[in-house]
């Protein structure tokens, strides 16, 4: 009896111990490593104004798709393909300001996971795929998260420092190559602060920050982090406050940076003007697809301010609602003279996407019909 006993525990010993052996090459192994030849998927190139040698927004809405933040070759070269065809039409110089769009780098989370990852069509089964795979990683971040939705904040606190050399490599470079100055649209991570021209993270909270790499390669240190979280942020990012928001000197002038939400509210105008801005671009994320139709329920995240017309709310369209009460609407206040916003776009698992690139010359509003695609805008400055 006590024999059998001994060989049943054997039996279950090893099965356990096969089971732990199959799973932890599992999570090894199948990892997204090709090199693909990027889709841009380029749609729309508009350019308006004259070259005046003073410089240009420029407004790269690319097309994004999982696969792109499978690695850093190619998430580079997908960057690097809409700035090619920017070139090729003369938009590129060293007074050019470049606007990509809000959680550019946030999908960066996925890099070097299972293909399986990359190729669900919904959000929710690849993260489930990528803590599975990740079960030390996403255990020890689980106790380090700071925000009330633990899993979201383990999961992109796990990745960290995996998407930070990727986003701060491939836009550095970019930057350097082309000597221009890039607003590389925004990325989730824990505690960021610049010190010495470079991207560096602690334990802390996580933020939503959009960085300005200057011609040099270096990050400006006045790189925004979002002010107005929306309610889905809230449980997992920690807002900034209206104190850190300053201007980001370029040679074509006084940038100042707003992400998303933070274009709502009327006070971040104000500070601007008090900086002397000369130019605000919002790098922007709208889902899902439809969104810019539906009717608009009112501010998302925070109070109305007093100046919205009450009546507004659940009757103008969420795209009007943009025109009105976002950067459109309220740019003349800081006293610039010229506005572009961008917004994510791409098929990206279940999410979807909706929003054109909006500009300001002065007194003129533009926006554009909507496609399905990549979009490059360029506005010259005057």
């Amino acid at each position: 009896m006590l024999s059998y006993m001994f060989f049943k525990r054997s039996y279950l010993f090893y099965f356990v111990f096969l089971i732990l052996v199959f799973y932890g090459i599992w999570t090894y192994t199948d990892r997204s490593t090709w090199e693909q030849t990027p889709d841009s998927k380029l749609k729309r190139i508009e350019s308006l104004g004259k070259n005046l040698k003073k410089g240009n927004l420029l407004g790269i809405q690319p097309w994004m798709n999982p696969i792109d933040y499978s690695n850093e070759i190619n998430f580079s070269k997908k960057i690097q393909s809409y700035l090619e065809e920017a070139n090729k039409k003369g938009y590129i110089n060293p007074k050019t300001i470049v606007v990509f769009p809000e959680y550019l780098g946030t999908w960066l989370v996925i890099a070097g996971e299972k293909t399986s990852v990359i190729r669900s069509d919904k959000l929710e089964d690849s993260m489930q795929t990528l803590i599975l795979s990740n079960p030390i990683g996403f255990i020890l971040n689980f106790f380090k998260a700071q925000g009330k939705d633990k899993i979201r904040d383990a999961l992109f606190r796990m990745k960290a420092e995996k998407m930070l050399s990727i986003y701060s490599n491939t836009f550095s470079n970019m930057a350097k190559k082309w000597r221009i100055t890039i607003v590389a649209g925004s990325i989730l991570l824990p505690e960021p602060y610049v010190i010495e021209g470079k991207i560096q993270i602690r334990n802390g909270a996580l933020k939503n920050a959009s960085y300005v790499f200057l011609p040099d390669g270096r990050v400006a240190e006045n790189s925004p982090e979002k002010i107005y979280p929306i309610e889905d942020e809230k449980s997992f990012v920690e807002a900034s406050t209206l104190k850190n928001l300053k201007i980001i000197q370029s040679p074509a002038g006084n940038i100042g940076v707003l992400i998303c939400a933070d274009s709502w509210y009327p006070e971040v105008y104000e500070i601007f003007k008090k900086q002397n801005v000369n130019f605000v671009v919002v790098p922007s994320y709208v889902a899902p697809d439809g969104a810019m139709s539906e009717v608009w329920k009112g501010y998302n995240g925070s109070k109305n301010p007093t100046d919205i017309r009450s009546e507004d709310v659940h009757r103008i369209s969420e795209g009007e609602a943009w025109l009105k009460y976002a950067l459109a609407g309220r740019i003349l206040k800081s006293g610039a003279t010229h506005g572009m916003n961008v917004f994510l776009r791409g098929s990206l698992w279940d999410l979807g996407s909706d929003g054109e690139i909006i500009l300001v010359h002065r007194l003129m509003v533009r926006t554009f019909p909507k496609i399905y695609g990549a979009s490059i805008v360029n506005l010259w400055l005057d």
